[in-house]
């Protein structure tokens, strides 16, 4: 039956994965290439009070939309340009994402599967991970939950009409979010639903002059804006390159097999995985509306996304909501049921796969070593607790359920404060290439085969001053005007020793052996 959230338990969810995810938000350096690129981007508008233009190193940058860079900017104003102010457009939308999933599931399958669901989608390892990371992935995962959850209240009977005009406003904060996607995604699960049930009806409300109006008024002006700013490069960037191309091809270096999103899904909602057996065998979707919706939710995002050319971890976030709605339903039925076959069949399922995962996450340490990680001890702790965890979990889950719960919930925050405790280090010296600006000092670094997620970081941790250049001409043109800063891979750095010309000088070496040099003639 429909119900609503008890406050003072979700006021506990909601507190507890605010700690998690503020906790040494800012002992994270900003990581990959991604991160300090559009950190850049937020701070070139926030310094110039840009709200249309993004802009990287000055130049229109057009591939992704405002909704971060607006966010991090007003965050930027308050706290200061930190890692932690450029992190809060996620951690915030990683709140509403829980919250969202929770109270959606309150309302279609009662209260207590709802606050399960919050605290799968809450303390699992990619909402967490994607919820501190400076990127757009949480913001579109949020946006899409609340816009598609409205409107399947509504779709359900369970909310009014004007449920539908506050999703499509929801669907263009999603635009601004990511673009296109922020539309298609909510198209694709509402219009799969309409056809499956042939509601028409609910079709002319989805497509009504009201919502319509709702979507545009909070996404085009934007989207006019920098129309009229930039023509047709706006188009040819962001429409044909970074979202046809991305779909229809792996030009940007980010391939994966059709069913590269089952592991990532099920991995990535540890330790509460074991739950998506039970979840996903006891929906019903021939013979219960509600279940039917959650179903197209999941199965239809999590089929676009496979079959598209590029694939990252993040991009399958919009798909945890609704497993994480079936998952806080099948542990409601493991708590309500009486000790039926069902059950006990059920509890010995999501035991063994929980055990799976809790090994392979022990494993990490040893991956870590043999992968020559100088600090993989500090992996260990996170592991064994894993492990632990699991083991205890699966002992308990048949004779007594809410207890097995109560403790996977204790044991999925103590993993991820565990995490939060081991990974910066180790993400440092491998992620990011922030060190290798200490000695920079604030001059122009060109950027010569070194590694992108290495000279990216540039971007944040040296101004902006960092330049990529292709050939030797060009340092050794900057090299005959002074002394100059180089950044560069490995088989370059030898170049340029081998130069007898030159006189090379390393400052500082990072992740990939890319070394910051000062290069000058003899």
């Amino acid at each position: 039956m429909p119900g609503s959230l008890p406050p003072r338990a979700t006021a506990v969810l909601l507190a507890l994965v605010l700690a998690l995810l503020v906790f040494r938000l800012g002992a994270v350096p900003l990581l990959g290439p991604d991160e300090p690129r559009y950190t850049r981007v937020a701070v070139e508008m926030q310094r110039a009070g840009e709200w249309v233009r993004p802009t990287l190193r000055g130049e229109p940058w057009l591939e992704k939309p405002p909704l971060f860079y607006w966010l991090a900017g007003g965050a930027f104003s308050v706290l200061g340009e930190t890692e932690a102010a450029a992190r809060v457009p996620s951690v915030l939308a990683a709140l509403v994402l829980v919250g969202a999933t929770a109270l959606f599931g309150a309302r279609v399958y009662g209260s207590a599967a709802g606050l399960h669901a919050g605290f799968v989608a809450g303390t699992s390892l990619l909402p967490f991970a994607y919820g501190r990371a400076a990127s757009m992935d949480m913001l579109l995962a949020a946006t899409v939950t609340v816009a598609v959850g409205l409107a399947g209240l509504r779709a359900l009977g369970i909310a009014g009409r004007f449920a539908v005009v506050a999703g499509a406003a929801v669907a263009g904060l999603a635009a601004l979010a990511k673009g296109p996607l922020g539309l298609l995604l909510p198209v694709l699960v509402l219009g799969g639903y309409v056809l499956a049930t042939r509601e028409w009806r609910f079709l002319r409300e989805l497509a009504s002059p009201q919502a319509i109006a709702a979507f545009l008024l909070v996404a085009a002006p934007w989207y006019v804006a920098i129309l009229l700013d930039q023509g047709r490069r706006f188009l040819d960037v962001f429409i044909l390159d970074h979202n046809v191309q991305r779909f229809t091809s792996t030009v940007h270096n980010h391939p994966g097999p059709i069913w590269y999103y089952l592991p990532v899904l099920l991995a990535g909602l540890f330790p509460w995985s074991g739950l998506a057996v039970p979840a996903l065998f006891r929906a019903r979707p021939r013979s219960s509306r509600a279940d039917l919706f959650l179903s197209l939710w999941l199965a239809l995002p999590l089929a676009f996304f496979s079959l598209a050319g590029s694939k990252l971890p993040g991009y399958i976030l919009p798909c945890v909501p609704p497993l994480a709605i079936l998952m806080g339903r099948a542990a409601d039925r493991l708590v309500t049921q009486g000790p039926t076959p069902e059950r006990l069949r059920s509890g010995r399922v999501t035991a063994l796969v929980g055990l799976v995962l809790g090994a392979l996450v022990a494993a990490a340490p040893f991956a870590l070593f043999r992968l020559q990680e100088p600090l993989w001890r500090s992996a260990i702790p996170s592991g064994v607790w894993a492990l632990v965890v699991a083991f205890l979990f699966s002992r308990r889950i048949g004779p007594d359920p809410p207890g097995a719960l109560r403790l996977l919930r204790i044991g999925a925050a103590g993993l991820l404060l565990l995490l939060a405790l081991a990974a910066p280090e180790v993400l440092a010296r491998r992620e990011s290439g922030k060190r290798l600006f200490a000695g920079a000092m604030g001059r122009e670094v060109l950027a010569w085969g070194s590694w992108r997620t290495a000279w990216m970081a540039g971007y944040f941790y040296n101004d902006g001053k960092v330049r990529e250049v292709a050939e030797a001409t060009e340092v050794l043109k900057a090299v005959s005007e002074g002394p100059a800063l180089v950044l560069a891979g490995p088989s370059e750095r030898r170049r340029l020793e081998a130069m007898g010309s030159l006189e090379v000088r390393t400052l500082t070496v990072g992740p990939r052996d890319s070394a910051l040099l000062r290069v000058e003639r003899r």
